[in-house]
Order: C-alpha cells, then sequence, then structure tokens
C-alpha cells in the first residue's frame, strides 16, 4: 500500500489504473456509509458509491491538492447525495429506515446485551435525525473528522457545522437519556 494520497494521486494522473482502484479501496466504505446516511438504501447506497468514484476519475485533474483529499473526496459524495435526496424525494420513506438496515457502526462487539440494546437504540435515534444533522453526527463522531473538515464537506461555516452537531447531540441526549437522569 502506498503511503499517501497525493501519490496515489500522481499514479493516476501518469495513468495507473492499479493506484485508482488503489484509492477507490482506501475510500469507498466511507462513501458507501455516507451514502447510506442519505438512503437507507444498500442497492442506492451502491449506486451513488459508484458515482462518485466516476466522478472522482474525470474530475481529478481538477483536485489542485491545496487541501486534504479526503475533504475534497467526501465534498463529492456530500453532493451526490444531495442531488439524489432531492430526486427521490417525493419516493423516499423515513419510515424504511431501520437498525437492521443500517451501516455498521465500526465498534468493538460487546457480549453484553445492555451494549447491544443501546447501540440498536442509538441507531434508531441517529436515523431520526434529519439527514444534514445525521451526516455531521456520523463524520463527527464515527469518522473522526474535525469540524472544520465537516463544514467543508457541508458546505457551511465553522459555526454551523459546530451548531448541526450541538443540535443533533441535545436531540439525541433528550431521546436516550430518561427523564430527570443526568448525564
Amino acid at each position: 500500500m502506498r503511503d499517501s494520497d497525493q501519490e496515489l494521486i500522481e499514479e493516476i494522473r501518469a495513468g495507473s489504473e492499479g493506484a485508482f482502484e488503489e484509492l477507490m479501496n482506501r475510500y469507498e466504505r466511507l462513501v458507501y456509509r455516507i451514502s447510506f446516511i442519505y438512503t437507507g438504501d444498500r442497492e442506492d447506497s451502491l449506486d451513488i458509491t459508484q458515482n462518485v468514484f466516476i466522478k472522482v476519475y474525470r474530475k481529478l485533474e481538477s483536485y489542485r491538492g491545496t487541501g486534504a483529499f479526503k475533504a475534497w473526496l467526501m465534498r463529492i459524495t456530500h453532493n451526490e447525495n444531495i442531488d439524489w435526496s432531492r430526486s427521490h424525494a417525493r419516493y423516499r420513506k423515513h419510515d424504511e429506515l431501520t437498525v437492521e438496515n443500517a451501516p455498521q457502526l465500526e465498534a468493538r462487539q460487546e457480549s453484553e446485551a445492555s451494549q447491544s440494546e443501546n447501540r440498536g437504540r442509538l441507531m434508531r435515534e441517529l436515523l431520526g435525525l434529519n439527514p444534514r444533522q445525521r451526516e455531521a453526527v456520523m463524520l463527527r463522531y464515527f469518522e473522526r473528522m474535525s469540524i472544520r473538515e465537516i463544514s467543508s464537506i457541508l458546505d457551511c461555516t465553522e459555526g454551523t457545522a459546530k451548531s448541526l452537531v450541538f443540535r443533533a447531540l441535545e436531540r439525541l441526549r433528550g431521546r436516550m437519556v430518561p427523564q430527570g437522569s443526568e448525564l
């Protein structure tokens, strides 16, 4: 495996198909998970992921290398998902999103039933957030991105990105913590 995205990009620009495949393998799960946040459907998420990488391949010459490639890729992913959401808005049923078809959280598998139940409950509550809040939380806590990276991906100010994360967490706390309990 090559060390940096930039090395792969230079090889792709020089005509290496293998380098593009490696770059795609490096990020396809992330693009899929982000797409699943929007679609709630495996097949639609796979289609969007494919479209994202087609666009990346076609637009790679326009990537200037001034920012992180991952942020550039996430911006394309976000835009592709927004386009999908707009074109499917009248057909989409939010109640079709279930824990069973939710993206797998990359966490250690705990054997205790209560932890599994809490994770399932958290996923149900995450799916209840609006897509923009859900994406902000997923990028922040599951992908460990900075507020700056999130604001770049969501094309908003850092203050707006912070607000999205904050409001989503407040909503989750309100639903996850029993009334009268303290965190």
